[in-house]
Protein backbone atom coordinates (compact mmCIF):
# COMPACT_ATOMS: atom_id res chain seq x y z
CA UNK A 1 0.00 0.00 0.00
CA UNK A 2 2.49 2.43 1.37
CA UNK A 3 4.64 1.83 -1.89
CA UNK A 4 2.34 3.31 -3.99
CA UNK A 5 1.70 6.74 -2.14
CA UNK A 6 5.53 7.39 -3.06
CA UNK A 7 4.78 8.46 -6.25
CA UNK A 8 1.96 10.87 -4.97
CA UNK A 9 4.28 12.12 -1.95
CA UNK A 10 7.66 12.70 -3.79
CA UNK A 11 6.35 15.12 -6.01
CA UNK A 12 5.11 16.93 -3.75
CA UNK A 13 7.72 17.11 -0.96
CA UNK A 14 8.38 20.90 -2.43
CA UNK A 15 5.15 22.00 -0.34
CA UNK A 16 6.88 20.97 2.79
CA UNK A 17 7.93 24.38 3.22
CA UNK A 18 4.83 24.50 6.57
CA UNK A 19 5.51 25.69 9.65
CA UNK A 20 3.84 25.50 12.68
CA UNK A 21 2.98 29.33 13.99
CA UNK A 22 1.79 29.68 17.65
CA UNK A 23 -1.95 31.13 17.88
CA UNK A 24 -4.55 32.00 19.84
CA UNK A 25 -7.76 29.20 19.45
CA UNK A 26 -10.94 29.38 20.72
CA UNK A 27 -11.36 26.02 22.13
CA UNK A 28 -14.85 25.34 21.74
CA UNK A 29 -14.31 25.90 17.65
CA UNK A 30 -11.53 23.02 17.62
CA UNK A 31 -12.69 20.65 15.55
CA UNK A 32 -10.86 16.72 15.86
CA UNK A 33 -11.84 14.08 13.41
CA UNK A 34 -10.45 10.49 14.81
CA UNK A 35 -10.42 7.11 11.86
CA UNK A 36 -10.29 4.22 13.59
CA UNK A 37 -9.62 0.37 12.19
CA UNK A 38 -12.26 -1.30 14.54
CA UNK A 39 -14.71 -0.70 17.45
CA UNK A 40 -14.21 2.26 19.60
CA UNK A 41 -15.85 -0.04 22.17
CA UNK A 42 -12.99 -2.85 21.93
CA UNK A 43 -12.09 -2.78 25.78
CA UNK A 44 -8.96 -2.19 24.57
CA UNK A 45 -6.25 -0.41 21.77
CA UNK A 46 -9.61 1.73 20.23
CA UNK A 47 -11.17 2.04 22.96
CA UNK A 48 -7.47 4.14 24.43
CA UNK A 49 -8.19 6.36 22.22
CA UNK A 50 -11.78 6.92 22.43
CA UNK A 51 -10.93 7.37 26.37
CA UNK A 52 -8.23 10.59 25.58
CA UNK A 53 -10.42 12.49 23.22
CA UNK A 54 -13.62 12.53 24.80
CA UNK A 55 -11.20 13.53 28.11
CA UNK A 56 -10.14 16.64 25.19
CA UNK A 57 -13.92 17.49 24.77
CA UNK A 58 -14.88 17.28 27.90
CA UNK A 59 -12.01 19.64 29.37
CA UNK A 60 -12.09 21.79 26.32
CA UNK A 61 -15.15 21.73 24.92
CA UNK A 62 -13.62 20.25 21.09
CA UNK A 63 -15.95 18.99 18.66
CA UNK A 64 -15.54 15.28 18.08
CA UNK A 65 -16.09 13.38 15.10
CA UNK A 66 -15.64 9.64 14.98
CA UNK A 67 -15.17 7.07 12.58
CA UNK A 68 -14.69 3.32 12.01
CA UNK A 69 -13.34 1.86 8.93
CA UNK A 70 -16.26 -0.17 7.24
CA UNK A 71 -16.23 -3.54 6.89
CA UNK A 72 -14.48 -4.66 3.48
CA UNK A 73 -15.36 -5.35 0.90
CA UNK A 74 -17.93 -2.62 0.80
CA UNK A 75 -21.30 -3.77 -0.01
CA UNK A 76 -22.24 -2.01 -3.12
CA UNK A 77 -18.96 -0.72 -3.83
CA UNK A 78 -16.74 -4.43 -4.33
CA UNK A 79 -14.54 -3.17 -7.03
CA UNK A 80 -12.75 -0.58 -4.66
CA UNK A 81 -9.73 -1.40 -3.40
CA UNK A 82 -9.21 -1.33 0.48
CA UNK A 83 -7.23 1.47 -0.39
CA UNK A 84 -9.39 3.52 -1.89
CA UNK A 85 -12.23 2.19 0.45
CA UNK A 86 -10.12 4.03 3.77
CA UNK A 87 -9.23 7.04 1.79
CA UNK A 88 -13.32 7.38 0.95
CA UNK A 89 -13.47 6.68 4.68
CA UNK A 90 -11.59 9.61 5.48
CA UNK A 91 -12.43 11.99 2.55
CA UNK A 92 -16.19 11.73 4.63
CA UNK A 93 -14.41 12.82 7.85
CA UNK A 94 -12.81 15.70 6.04
CA UNK A 95 -16.20 16.87 4.75
CA UNK A 96 -16.04 18.76 8.13
CA UNK A 97 -13.98 21.32 8.91
CA UNK A 98 -11.47 20.08 10.95
CA UNK A 99 -8.23 21.31 13.02
CA UNK A 100 -7.09 17.82 13.37
CA UNK A 101 -7.47 14.29 12.27
CA UNK A 102 -5.74 10.79 14.57
CA UNK A 103 -5.38 8.32 12.26
CA UNK A 104 -5.19 4.85 14.23
CA UNK A 105 -3.77 2.03 13.41
CA UNK A 106 -0.30 1.43 11.25
CA UNK A 107 -2.59 0.94 8.25
CA UNK A 108 -3.59 4.52 7.87
CA UNK A 109 0.50 5.04 7.28
CA UNK A 110 0.84 5.63 3.87
CA UNK A 111 -2.75 7.39 3.95
CA UNK A 112 -1.71 9.84 6.12
CA UNK A 113 1.02 10.94 4.04
CA UNK A 114 -1.15 11.52 1.12
CA UNK A 115 -3.53 13.27 3.08
CA UNK A 116 -1.08 15.90 4.80
CA UNK A 117 -0.26 16.77 1.64
CA UNK A 118 -3.64 17.06 0.03
CA UNK A 119 -4.60 19.41 2.65
CA UNK A 120 -2.01 21.32 4.47
CA UNK A 121 -4.62 22.95 6.75
CA UNK A 122 -5.18 20.50 8.81
CA UNK A 123 -3.31 19.04 10.77
CA UNK A 124 -2.70 15.15 11.50
CA UNK A 125 -1.04 12.40 13.67
CA UNK A 126 -0.77 8.91 12.82
CA UNK A 127 -0.67 5.98 15.78
CA UNK A 128 1.52 3.04 15.53
CA UNK A 129 3.05 4.41 11.99
CA UNK A 130 4.91 1.91 10.53
CA UNK A 131 8.67 2.81 8.95
CA UNK A 132 8.85 5.87 6.80
CA UNK A 133 12.09 5.07 5.56
CA UNK A 134 13.32 7.90 3.32
CA UNK A 135 10.44 9.53 2.65
CA UNK A 136 9.66 12.96 4.97
CA UNK A 137 6.80 13.20 7.52
CA UNK A 138 5.28 16.53 6.09
CA UNK A 139 5.19 19.56 8.34
CA UNK A 140 1.53 19.16 9.14
CA UNK A 141 1.84 15.51 10.41
CA UNK A 142 3.54 13.70 13.30
CA UNK A 143 3.90 10.05 13.32
CA UNK A 144 3.96 7.96 16.85
CA UNK A 145 6.17 4.76 17.54
CA UNK A 146 5.49 2.73 20.30
CA UNK A 147 8.89 0.82 21.72
CA UNK A 148 6.06 -2.06 21.94
CA UNK A 149 8.61 -5.23 22.14
CA UNK A 150 9.72 -3.12 25.68
CA UNK A 151 6.73 -4.32 27.18
CA UNK A 152 5.99 -7.27 25.42
CA UNK A 153 9.40 -8.87 26.97
CA UNK A 154 8.30 -8.01 30.37
CA UNK A 155 4.65 -10.10 29.63
CA UNK A 156 6.86 -12.60 27.93
CA UNK A 157 8.82 -13.35 30.86
CA UNK A 158 5.37 -13.17 33.30
CA UNK A 159 3.61 -15.72 31.12
CA UNK A 160 6.83 -18.16 31.35
CA UNK A 161 7.24 -17.76 34.82
CA UNK A 162 3.23 -18.51 35.64
CA UNK A 163 2.99 -20.99 32.84
CA UNK A 164 2.45 -24.22 33.97
CA UNK A 165 2.95 -26.21 30.65
CA UNK A 166 5.94 -25.91 28.02
CA UNK A 167 3.96 -24.14 25.57
CA UNK A 168 3.05 -20.06 25.31
CA UNK A 169 0.42 -18.85 23.14
CA UNK A 170 0.33 -15.52 20.71
CA UNK A 171 -2.54 -14.90 18.98
CA UNK A 172 -2.96 -12.08 15.83
CA UNK A 173 -5.45 -11.42 13.14
CA UNK A 174 -5.20 -12.22 9.56
CA UNK A 175 -2.19 -9.84 8.48
CA UNK A 176 0.70 -9.86 11.34
CA UNK A 177 3.88 -8.86 10.19
CA UNK A 178 3.29 -5.21 11.32
CA UNK A 179 3.12 -7.10 15.19
CA UNK A 180 6.52 -8.12 15.44
CA UNK A 181 7.85 -6.04 17.78
CA UNK A 182 4.98 -7.49 19.89
CA UNK A 183 5.42 -11.01 18.59
CA UNK A 184 9.23 -11.23 18.75
CA UNK A 185 9.32 -8.92 22.14
CA UNK A 186 7.55 -11.50 23.77
CA UNK A 187 8.95 -14.45 22.81
CA UNK A 188 12.27 -13.23 24.06
CA UNK A 189 10.97 -12.54 27.24
CA UNK A 190 9.49 -16.15 27.19
CA UNK A 191 13.27 -17.41 26.12
CA UNK A 192 14.83 -15.20 28.57
CA UNK A 193 12.83 -16.39 31.53
CA UNK A 194 13.13 -20.25 30.44
CA UNK A 195 14.92 -21.27 27.03
CA UNK A 196 12.72 -24.47 26.94
CA UNK A 197 9.29 -23.15 26.15
CA UNK A 198 8.29 -22.74 23.13
CA UNK A 199 6.14 -20.31 21.12
CA UNK A 200 2.98 -21.15 19.56
CA UNK A 201 1.58 -18.44 17.02
CA UNK A 202 -1.86 -18.94 15.29
CA UNK A 203 -3.55 -15.98 12.92
CA UNK A 204 -7.70 -15.54 13.32
CA UNK A 205 -8.88 -14.67 10.19
CA UNK A 206 -10.71 -11.69 10.76
CA UNK A 207 -10.34 -8.79 13.81
CA UNK A 208 -14.07 -8.68 14.37
CA UNK A 209 -15.61 -11.99 15.48
CA UNK A 210 -15.60 -12.55 18.99
CA UNK A 211 -16.89 -16.52 18.50
CA UNK A 212 -13.80 -17.83 16.79
CA UNK A 213 -11.29 -16.14 18.79
CA UNK A 214 -13.07 -18.15 21.62
CA UNK A 215 -13.40 -21.45 19.27
CA UNK A 216 -9.17 -20.72 18.44
CA UNK A 217 -8.18 -20.18 22.04
CA UNK A 218 -10.05 -23.42 22.97
CA UNK A 219 -8.49 -25.40 20.42
CA UNK A 220 -5.11 -23.85 21.41
CA UNK A 221 -5.31 -24.20 25.54
CA UNK A 222 -7.02 -27.88 25.24
CA UNK A 223 -4.98 -29.31 21.95
CA UNK A 224 -1.81 -27.24 21.53
CA UNK A 225 -1.71 -27.68 25.58
CA UNK A 226 -1.09 -23.83 26.00
CA UNK A 227 -0.58 -22.27 29.49
CA UNK A 228 -1.38 -19.03 28.84
CA UNK A 229 -2.21 -16.58 25.53
CA UNK A 230 -1.51 -13.15 24.19
CA UNK A 231 -3.80 -12.41 22.32
CA UNK A 232 -3.82 -9.23 19.34
CA UNK A 233 -6.66 -9.59 17.35
CA UNK A 234 -9.20 -7.02 18.38
CA UNK A 235 -12.51 -7.86 19.12
CA UNK A 236 -11.40 -11.63 18.23
CA UNK A 237 -9.14 -11.26 20.74
CA UNK A 238 -12.00 -10.48 23.49
CA UNK A 239 -13.10 -14.29 22.68
CA UNK A 240 -9.90 -15.69 24.39
CA UNK A 241 -10.76 -14.00 27.85
CA UNK A 242 -14.12 -16.24 27.48
CA UNK A 243 -12.66 -19.22 26.87
CA UNK A 244 -10.25 -19.07 29.50
CA UNK A 245 -12.95 -18.17 32.39
CA UNK A 246 -15.00 -21.23 30.72
CA UNK A 247 -11.89 -23.63 31.08
CA UNK A 248 -11.07 -21.99 34.31
CA UNK A 249 -8.39 -20.10 36.75
CA UNK A 250 -5.35 -22.38 35.34
CA UNK A 251 -5.95 -21.12 31.96
CA UNK A 252 -4.29 -17.85 31.42
CA UNK A 253 -4.64 -14.74 29.95
CA UNK A 254 -1.82 -11.47 28.99
CA UNK A 255 -4.64 -8.21 28.47
CA UNK A 256 -3.47 -5.26 26.21
CA UNK A 257 -3.85 -1.51 25.90
CA UNK A 258 -5.61 -1.47 29.17
CA UNK A 259 -5.62 -3.33 32.33
CA UNK A 260 -8.05 -6.18 31.15
CA UNK A 261 -8.23 -8.42 34.37
CA UNK A 262 -11.71 -6.90 35.43
CA UNK A 263 -12.70 -9.85 32.00
CA UNK A 264 -11.78 -12.20 33.42
CA UNK A 265 -9.85 -11.91 36.85
CA UNK A 266 -9.12 -15.65 37.97
CA UNK A 267 -6.97 -15.65 34.35
CA UNK A 268 -5.48 -12.13 33.71
CA UNK A 269 -2.03 -12.33 34.91
CA UNK A 270 -0.64 -8.97 33.30
CA UNK A 271 -1.63 -6.54 30.84
CA UNK A 272 0.42 -4.19 28.86
CA UNK A 273 -0.61 -0.56 29.17
CA UNK A 274 -0.09 1.25 26.28
CA UNK A 275 -1.52 4.42 27.24
CA UNK A 276 -2.33 5.48 23.44
CA UNK A 277 -5.10 8.18 25.62
CA UNK A 278 -1.76 10.01 27.12
CA UNK A 279 -0.29 10.71 23.75
CA UNK A 280 -3.44 12.31 22.01
CA UNK A 281 -4.34 14.26 24.77
CA UNK A 282 -1.22 15.55 25.21
CA UNK A 283 -0.75 16.35 21.49
CA UNK A 284 -3.84 17.44 21.15
CA UNK A 285 -3.80 19.87 24.50
CA UNK A 286 -0.65 21.43 23.47
CA UNK A 287 -2.21 22.65 20.23
CA UNK A 288 -5.51 23.62 21.62
CA UNK A 289 -4.26 25.56 24.41
CA UNK A 290 -0.61 26.95 22.61
CA UNK A 291 -1.67 26.60 18.45
CA UNK A 292 1.30 24.78 18.37
CA UNK A 293 1.87 21.59 16.49
CA UNK A 294 5.71 19.95 16.07
CA UNK A 295 4.63 18.60 13.12
CA UNK A 296 7.51 16.77 10.56
CA UNK A 297 9.05 14.18 12.56
CA UNK A 298 8.60 10.80 13.64
CA UNK A 299 8.64 10.34 17.94
CA UNK A 300 8.56 7.01 19.49
CA UNK A 301 7.90 6.12 23.51
CA UNK A 302 8.21 3.40 25.40
CA UNK A 303 9.09 2.50 29.08
CA UNK A 304 11.45 5.09 29.75
CA UNK A 305 8.97 7.45 28.88
CA UNK A 306 6.10 6.34 30.97
CA UNK A 307 3.83 5.54 28.02
CA UNK A 308 4.10 1.67 28.20
CA UNK A 309 4.13 -0.41 31.22
CA UNK A 310 3.46 -4.26 32.53
CA UNK A 311 0.68 -4.52 35.22
CA UNK A 312 2.12 -6.07 38.36
CA UNK A 313 -0.76 -6.89 40.21
CA UNK A 314 0.78 -8.47 43.82
CA UNK A 315 -2.26 -10.38 44.16
CA UNK A 316 -1.38 -12.58 41.11
CA UNK A 317 2.59 -12.54 41.21
CA UNK A 318 4.35 -13.28 43.97
CA UNK A 319 6.71 -10.77 45.52
CA UNK A 320 10.04 -12.25 44.05
CA UNK A 321 8.42 -12.31 40.64
CA UNK A 322 7.68 -8.36 40.79
CA UNK A 323 10.79 -7.83 41.99
CA UNK A 324 12.32 -9.49 38.96
CA UNK A 325 10.19 -7.48 36.59
CA UNK A 326 11.03 -3.86 38.34
CA UNK A 327 14.46 -5.28 37.95
CA UNK A 328 14.12 -5.63 34.25
CA UNK A 329 12.44 -3.04 33.59
CA UNK A 330 15.51 -0.94 34.73
CA UNK A 331 17.55 -2.93 32.63
CA UNK A 332 15.35 -2.20 29.26
CA UNK A 333 15.19 1.75 30.67
CA UNK A 334 19.29 1.99 31.13
CA UNK A 335 19.77 0.22 27.99
CA UNK A 336 21.50 -2.80 29.69
CA UNK A 337 19.09 -5.13 27.78
CA UNK A 338 18.23 -4.37 24.39
CA UNK A 339 15.08 -5.75 23.27
CA UNK A 340 14.46 -7.10 19.61
CA UNK A 341 11.83 -6.12 17.77
CA UNK A 342 12.20 -8.70 14.60
CA UNK A 343 13.50 -12.04 13.68
CA UNK A 344 17.17 -11.08 13.00
CA UNK A 345 17.15 -8.79 16.13
CA UNK A 346 15.69 -12.20 18.17
CA UNK A 347 18.42 -14.36 16.86
CA UNK A 348 21.03 -11.72 17.85
CA UNK A 349 19.60 -11.72 21.22
CA UNK A 350 19.32 -15.65 21.75
CA UNK A 351 23.23 -15.22 20.90
CA UNK A 352 24.57 -12.99 23.78
CA UNK A 353 22.71 -14.97 26.54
Amino acid sequence: MFKRFIFIVLPLLVLACFKSNKKSIKSDKVVIGVLANGSFHDKGYNQSVHDGVVKLRDDFGVKLITKSLRPYPIEGKRLLTVDEAMTEDAYEIQKNPLNLFWLIGYKFSGLSVKLSYERPDIYYGIIDAFDYGDIKVPKNSLAIKFRNEEAAFLAGYIAAKMSKRGKIGFLTGPVSEYLNDFKFGFKAGIFYANPKLRLVSKKAPSLFDKEKGKEMARFMYKEDKVGVIFPIAGITGLGVFDAAKELGPKYYVVGLNQDQSYIAPQNVITSILKDISKVIYSVSSDYIKNGVFKGGVVIDRGLKEGVIEIVKDPDVLNNRLVDEIVDLENKIISGEIIVPDSEYAFDLFKSKL
